[in-house]
């Protein structure tokens, strides 16, 4: 488990906030490591951009590392609440060759807090990082740029909308029943408790103690990453940042019905990532099961939700999304 410690001045200073970069980030993590789970047309947009344009370290570093670790350096925490693709790209090249240094150990030789394996570091990256720290930087936000102008760009103005769409979904969850319920709803394995987040689903054991905390959704995950770590000693620590699933947009649906539009049935979807049954929606939403399985109902028609029986429940999951940005 991991689990951001932050209080209540903390809590009060946590904000929402979305990035090109982190955005690009998202997509090079799910082709290395979970393609499998990623829309098809997604996947070979962003084969066919590493590939033509020979963006190989960006592939290695972006998406896992040799340990599953991606450095955290080429996704910078967001400046404002949207910042442009070049005041990302600023912050990659002005990285600290002090965080470089650590993130990388970290990337080739495994987490001290976890317990992966070691395998043989990938050639690209050392040579890479045998010109410098400075050098390693500049390139990689070049290959980001290349990859985020040929993938991305053709469809930011669809992604960005249904970023903001979950922000303001989720600003409202915080104005009608406050910060820490929106953070439990942001996906199931977060939970609030005694003053911290808490990843529960994490195979690691780690806490961290931060004075503010940046959310981000993402229009690719399926689940939430945690990102966060510093060198010892480091006098400019980074906040942790949750990146989390965004919710389906309403302007992301297409042709679906607007009997859709809603946020009880946005957090229905939200939820519906693993398997549950009617009567386990209502006890974590607060509902009766009856206005449960009406909502259920009308998903199912949509062909947002699959359906399988167990035992003597049935359970409903979410279908993969074939309308992503």
């Amino acid at each position: 488990m991991i689990r951001v410690e932050l209080g209540a001045q903390g809590l009060g200073r946590t904000r929402f906030a979305m990035s090109p970069l982190n955005t690009a980030q998202d997509l090079l993590f799910m082709l290395g490591r979970y393609p499998q789970e990623m829309d098809p047309r997604w996947r070979a947009r962003a084969v066919e951009a590493l590939r033509d344009r020979r963006l190989g370290l960006l592939a290695v570093l972006c998406g896992g590392g040799p340990h599953g670790y991606a450095p955290d350096f080429p996704r910078p925490e967001p400046a404002t609440f949207q910042p442009s693709l070049d005041t990302d790209l600023h912050q990659v090249v002005g990285t600290p060759a002090e965080r470089i240094r650590y993130e990388l150990g970290a990337a080739l030789g495994g987490h001290a807090w976890g317990e992966e394996d070691a395998d043989r570091p990938p050639r690209l990256l050392l040579a890479a990082l045998e010109r410098g720290e400075d050098h390693l930087a500049q390139r990689v936000a070049d290959e980001l740029e290349q990859f985020w102008r040929l993938v991305l760009a053709p469809d930011w103005s669809d992604i960005r909308s249904r970023l903001e769409d979950d922000v303001t979904f989720r600003s409202g969850v915080v104005a009608r029943e406050g910060l820490t319920p929106a953070l439990e709803r942001l996906a199931p394995d977060l939970l609030w408790r005694e003053g911290g987040l808490e990843f529960t689903a994490s195979s690691h054991e780690k806490c961290v103690a931060a004075d503010t905390m940046v959310l981000v959704p993402s229009v690719f995950f399926t689940k939430p990453i945690f990102c966060a770590g510093e060198p010892d000693g480091s006098a400019d620590p980074r906040p942790p940042l949750i990146v989390y699933p965004a919710i389906p947009s309403s302007r992301a649906a297409g042709p679906l019905s607007d009997e859709l539009i809603g946020p009880t049935r946005a957090q229905l979807l939200v939820e519906l990532s693993q398997p549950r049954s009617t009567v386990e929606l209502a006890r974590r939403l607060h509902l009766s099961s009856a206005t449960v399985s009406y909502h259920l109902q009308i998903l199912h028609r949509a062909g947002l939700l699959q359906r399988t029986r167990h035992s003597r429940s049935v359970l409903y999951q979410k279908l993969p999304d074939r309308t992503s940005a």
